[in-house]
Parts: C-alpha cells; structure tokens; sequence
C-alpha cells in the first residue's frame, strides 16, 4: 500500500508511533554513505576556482593590452585588438579547464605542496 507522505489519514491500526517516513531501503531508495570534505580541501577547491577565474580574466586583458600596443606601433587598428582577445580568450580556456580539472581530480593528491606547474603533472598523462 502506497501512502503520501504528508497524508496523516492512515488506519489507526497502521499508525506507529515511529516517524511517518519508512526506511529508504523499503521505498527504492539507495542511501550512499557522505563524507564531507574537510576545511582543508574546501579551501583548495575554492582557491583553484578562484585562480582559474583570475587566470582566465588576466590572460584575456593581458592579450588585448599587447594587441592595443601592436595597433599603435604597427597601424593595423583594430586587428591587433581582434587578435589579442581571440588569443587571450583561447589561452584563458585552455588555461580555465586546466586548472579546473584538478579541482574535483583525486588522481595525484598528496600533502605536500607543489606548484600548479610541476613536472609531476606532465608524468601522470
């Protein structure tokens, strides 16, 4: 018998003076155990997220500066600004989904500290 969970107009004989809500198991539900990440880790995460906008923000204005300095010395407005923000915004995806891969990647973790450029990145592909 399927009954609402909000329902309280059960049989008086079916009433129990446990939770109205059953055992997950019984209703189809699968319960995986949680472990939440420590201040540790959240504080990695958060800092990855962090650079990797930053990253994709600075490699952007840093392509258009050059780009806008290319238009002054060599006269080719607005070229040299068209192609500053296409290669800074190529270079700051590139940069983006590789700094957030390692957000949620458990594939090389450690305690000790490396810089986000190591050579241990480029042995683990």
């Amino acid at each position: 018998m399927v009954y609402n969970l909000f329902d309280d107009e059960k049989p008086e004989s079916e009433r129990s003076s446990e939770s109205p809500v059953e055992d997950p198991a019984e209703m189809g539900f699968i319960t995986l155990p949680f472990d939440p990440p420590s201040t540790d880790e959240s504080v990695r995460r958060s800092g990855l997220a962090w650079s990797a906008g930053i990253v994709f923000f600075g490699s952007t204005a840093f392509m258009l500066g050059l780009g806008w300095i290319a238009d002054l010395i060599l006269g080719i407005s607005p070229w040299g600004i068209v192609a500053g923000i296409i290669l800074g915004a190529i270079i700051g995806f590139i940069q983006f989904f590789r700094i957030t891969s390692q957000i949620f990647g458990n594939k090389h973790r450690s305690d000790e500290i490396r810089p986000l450029l190591s050579r241990q990145d480029d042995d683990d592909r």
